[in-house]
């Protein structure tokens, strides 16, 4: 292969690589702007530290929680967001109890601060808009393990289960079968 030969086909070589690291870099900031669009605008000039990642505590209960993502305020306090499509463009009970469990996990592996609100951000199901953030109140840790301990009574059966507040929560409970307050 000639001087000129070898010459050409590196600067080929060079330019290509070029190109591919544009390209990466473009889709990089073009992931980046998207998922800085996705947040609460609260949320904006945090920092976002954890993304789908699972925390395990063992005591005071034994509790596993993935998180959707927690996102650091320059004050340090971690801030969890968690997504759901829906029909409906609401928070749920369950999102409360999903955060608050989160929250315990996150303070009781990692030490780390994290606050007491938190936000779920709805996308329905029928529309093409962003989603929609709903900031959340937390239970408490107590009110958590209480949570916790009562399933676990319920599952042993030392606990009967009691009638919801809305018998739709009853159409996909486990317990069904079992419950004397379900009367479809």
């Amino acid at each position: 292969m000639s001087a000129l030969a070898w010459g050409v086909g590196c600067a080929v070589a060079v330019v290509g690589f070029s190109l591919a690291m544009a390209r990466w870099r473009s889709l990089e900031t073009h992931a980046a702007r998207a998922e800085r669009a996705s947040r609460p605008a609260a949320l904006r000039d945090a920092e976002l530290v954890y993304l789908e990642k699972l925390f395990r505590i063992s005591t005071p209960v034994g509790l596993v929680a993935k998180l959707d993502r927690a996102y650091r305020l320059p004050s340090g306090l971690l801030v969890l967001v968690e997504f759901k499509t829906r029909w409906s463009n609401q928070p749920c009970l369950s999102d409360v109890i999903q955060l608050s469990a989160q929250r315990m996990a996150v303070m009781g592996q990692t030490g780390q601060s994290v606050a007491s609100y938190a936000y779920v951000m709805v996308k329905t199901q029928a529309g093409r808009s962003l989603p929609t953030a709903h900031c959340l109140e937390l239970m408490s840790d107590d009110q958590v393990i209480a949570l916790i301990r009562r399933r676990d009574d319920l599952l042993a059966g030392r606990l009967l289960p009691r009638r919801p507040l809305s018998l739709r929560t009853c159409d996909t409970c486990s317990f069904r079968g079992r419950c004397s307050g379900f009367s479809h």
